[in-house]
């Protein structure tokens, strides 16, 4: 056999062989996660796909540089490890970019064509390529250059940009709001809340007298003494004056509590027990009021305030609205992410 294998080896055939065997090995090896679909048929090279195309590893970093960019802008210092790891931008960056990639794959279902004409145009009558008010072509290739890009890649970028702002238009000119609207949530965000709250030393009363109190639903703060609780009635807060308040603090309310409170219904009992500071409580809302929306129209600025603040509503629903749809056309797209790859990434 050891005799066979000096033959093979030695002569000029079996070199080869052996070297295309250690090729194929290797090069097996390499993509191994990419054919047995680890990355669920995403390129290895690829952190996403959307309906096929690819959203390259090195794009990802680029716009994670961006978005670092943008943070150490706004926070006006240079961001630690653990700053930039709570900030998730590894997440946002690729949920971007995949937003940005469904809306591109749509320009066919909404009708979107960009001409080549049109790209021209609008890139020649950028300043920054512009000498002595006519477009530079030498100019335009220098400035890419300095940016590290090229002629093709900088059209193609801003060709998908307008389809996407195109995009965005048409959607948001569906949207519609009442002034109902603007008026029912002015009302909900700013409602107060008035309720008793029960404080018992022990868990286990606290959830025996809880039992009797939903059951019943009847003098709550009579029966709670009965079980050995401390009351008091925490007169009208909303959400935000309650945080402020004195009542926030001696109680330690959590933000489960919170919203406990300003979900339950007038005259209802809040379902759950809660550790607070001083044992464990239970809650009774007594009274839920929603505020109407008072502003002077006849007062200096009374009327352009209320317009600067229903357009400001609007702009943020609108915003919303548009998220949502976005949200919807990635649920139907082919959307595949490679997880094996995000979990190794690292921007730099």
């Amino acid at each position: 056999m050891l005799d066979f294998l000096r033959r093979f080896y030695a002569h000029t055939a079996g070199k080869i062989i052996t070297i295309l065997v250690g090729l194929l090995f290797i090069v097996g090896f390499s993509f191994l996660p990419y054919i047995l679909g680890v990355g669920r048929g995403v390129s290895p090279r690829d952190a996403a796909t959307v309906a096929g195309k690819g959203i390259s590893l090195n794009e990802l970093s680029r716009y994670y540089g961006k978005l670092e960019n943008e943070y150490e802008k706004l926070y006006g210092k240079k961001l630690t490890q653990k700053e930039l790891s709570e900030l998730d931008l590894t997440g946002s960056a690729l949920s971007s970019l995949i937003a940005d990639r469904v809306l591109e794959s749509k320009k066919d279902v909404f009708g979107i064509n960009v001409s080549d004409g049109f790209i021209a145009r609008n890139i020649a009558s950028f300043q920054v390529f512009q000498k002595d008010g006519k477009f530079s072509d030498r100019l335009f290739k220098s400035v890419l250059l300095s940016n590290h890009t090229t002629p093709a890649s900088f059209e193609k970028k801003y060709k998908a940009q307008i389809i996407r702002t195109y995009i965005r238009r048409i959607i948001g000119e569906s949207f519609s709001l009442a002034d109902v609207q603007f008026l029912n949530d002015y009302k909900i965000k700013n409602k107060s809340v008035s309720f008793e709250i029960a404080v018992f030393g022990s868990k286990n009363k606290a959830g025996g007298f809880l039992k009797k109190a939903v059951i019943y639903n009847k003098d709550f703060s009579g029966q709670a003494k009965k079980y050995g609780g401390t009351v008091r009635k925490v007169p009208l807060f909303s959400e935000i004056d309650l945080v402020k308040s004195a009542y926030f603090k001696k109680y330690s309310i959590s933000g489960s509590i919170l919203k406990s409170i300003f979900s339950t219904g007038q005259g209802e009992v809040v379902s759950g027990v809660f550790p607070v500071k001083s044992g464990y409580a239970a809650i009774k809302i007594l009274k839920v009021y929603f505020p109407e929306y008072v502003s002077d129209a006849n007062a200096k600025g009374g009327g352009e305030a209320l317009l600067k603040e229903k357009e400001l509503y609007g702009f943020q629903k609108e915003q919303e609205f548009l998220d949502d749809y976005v949200d919807y056309l990635e649920s139907k797209s082919n959307v595949k992410i490679n997880r094996s790859a995000l979990s190794a990434f690292h921007p730099y």
